[in-house]
């Protein structure tokens, strides 16, 4: 087991560990150096590629492009989920080094790994075992349904909350709000990719890359990949994605002209550019907050992919 640990005595000096302390693994894409100023605890998913296991937090978008490029070369790595032995040792050696404050713990999405499970079995014999000392500190795992900088945003929500004293139970209330409200739609260009994950057959790879077809994959509501359409060509996905930001973001918020959508890159792409140029123009009063998908992640939906995640309408419920 691998974790990443804020120094809070260089970074983040708001003392709030009586409040409560935020952990997460690394499929929530924050950059090292964004965790360490958030004070965030991070345990680390592992890729395996032949005999080498890695497991990293990037910091630059040219550690993640070397990553894409390598993807590029043919460099087809698997993922290991988080056993409930390695998050039960997570979560004791934060609570054995921070004297005050339970901890809420953001897992990647409960449809996409069994990691979100095996935290609950940690944290749940964590609790008992603490019972049992008469601590009264508790372990909350939250199932983010989400991943990447959609996992990343309700990260930060949930740090804005620790620091403004909310108590642990009130922020997995509002967590659980926001979490119901985030849509994430990607566009996939790599069939290779797919066909090469066991998710579409070669012919259907082949057929699709020759006619241009883009996958629009939607996050569901019980936090799974749905493939929910597909276009012929960038500029047809790329309207599609416009159009399911108007028909839940723009029509279901009174202030969505100004609210942040972030757009999240795979490979560096036209694909991207071309997404992030298109949102620019239909709602310029938006922010934009750019990031790039991390290797875990990376690893299932190759290169030359976008996702764009913003807020709105109930999440759909859709397999």
């Amino acid at each position: 087991m691998k974790a990443f640990d804020t120094d809070k005595k260089k970074v983040y000096n708001k003392s709030m560990a009586n409040n409560f302390i935020v952990s997460t693994d690394n499929c929530c894409d924050l950059t090292k150096s964004r965790l360490t100023e958030l004070g965030v605890r991070c345990i680390l998913l592992k890729r395996i590629l032949g005999t080498k296991e890695s497991s990293e937090l990037f910091d630059t978008a040219a550690e993640f492009d070397v990553f894409y490029e390598n993807l590029k070369k043919g460099d087809m790595p698997t993922t290991t989920q988080l056993n409930p032995f390695e998050l039960k040792d997570f979560f004791e050696g934060i609570l054995a080094r921070e004297k005050e404050g339970d901890i809420v713990h953001i897992c990647l999405s409960s449809g996409l790994s069994a990691t979100c499970n095996n935290a609950v079995l940690a944290a749940k014999e964590v609790n008992r075992e603490n019972e049992k000392k008469g601590d009264k500190r508790r372990v909350h795992v939250f199932d983010s349904l989400m991943a990447t900088l959609g996992q990343g945003e309700q990260v930060e929500e949930l740090c804005r909350m620790r620091d403004a004293g909310i108590s642990a139970k009130d922020a997995i209330a509002k967590l659980e709000e926001i979490r119901t409200h985030q849509h994430g739609w990607v566009i996939m260009s790599d069939l290779f990719h797919l066909k090469r994950g066991g998710r579409i057959s070669g012919a259907k790879a082949a057929i699709g890359s020759v006619l241009n077809i883009r996958p629009i994959i939607h996050l569901s509501l019980k936090g799974k990949l749905a493939f929910e359409n597909k276009m012929r060509g960038n500029q047809k996905a790329i309207r599609y994605v416009l159009s399911r930001m108007e028909k839940f973001g723009e029509k279901h918020s009174s202030d969505f002209a100004k609210s942040t959508v972030w757009v999240v890159r795979t490979s560096q792409s036209d694909i991207a550019d071309a997404t992030r140029a298109a949102i620019v123009s239909a709602y310029p009063g938006v922010t934009i907050k750019d990031a790039i998908v991390g290797p875990i992640i990376g690893t299932h939906l190759g290169c030359g992919g976008v996702c764009v995640l913003f807020r709105g309408a109930p999440r759909l419920d859709i397999d």
